[in-house]
């Protein structure tokens, strides 16, 4: 008998180290594609945050792309009272988006407008009230529907709106002209 417990635990013995080794080498490869696996994850996740990224710049209202008042200036209109070519100021906005009135939230309508003022104590009273200017041009766009601006009479008759509400909160003839650089409604 204990010639037969020897004799098993020297075959455990050589049998451990051969099943060791079999061990090692299918570890070896189940690391590598474990390694593979996290590296594409790693790579797929920096592409994605990238991509994110990229999309959050081009959103309109994000703070990474936007000065922290809404409303910009052209230079010719900081320079002069009046340009040559008979132009006033131009007191332009940043684009902004509003969901259309009658839509269900389902219409929205993305707008940048460039008014003309008719003098350069217009256009630093405008600067100095920004807040109030977007906040009335924004209760006047989520007030129409599709069909008040899908037209041009449509469009016409909100830049005589747009114009109108400014007289209200600066003088008569402030604003002289409405000018829409982009326009969509989806």
């Amino acid at each position: 008998m204990a010639k037969n417990s020897k004799m098993k635990e020297s075959e455990a013995l050589e049998e451990e180290p051969g099943e060791e080794e079999s061990g090692k080498s299918g570890g070896k490869g189940s690391k590598t594609v474990l390694i593979i696996i996290v590296a594409g994850f790693v790579l797929f996740m920096a592409m994605a945050g990238a991509g994110f990224y990229m999309l959050w710049k081009k959103m309109p209202g994000s703070t990474t792309n936007t000065p922290t008042n809404s409303v910009t200036t052209s230079k010719s209109a900081t320079e002069k009272e009046a340009p040559a070519n008979g132009l006033g100021p131009i007191y332009a906005i940043n684009p902004f988006v509003i969901n259309l009135a009658g839509s269900g939230g389902k219409r929205f309508l993305r707008v940048k407008m460039d008014l003309e003022l008719k003098n350069q104590t217009t256009f630093d009273k405008m600067q100095a009230q920004h807040s109030q200017v977007k906040d009335k041009l924004l209760t006047i766009l989520s007030s129409k529907t599709f069909q008040d601006i899908n037209t041009v009479e449509g469009k016409s008759d909100l830049r005589a709106e747009i114009a109108a509400t400014m007289d209200t909160l600066f003088s008569k003839g402030a604003v002289t002209n409405v000018y829409f650089t982009e326009f969509v409604v989806e």
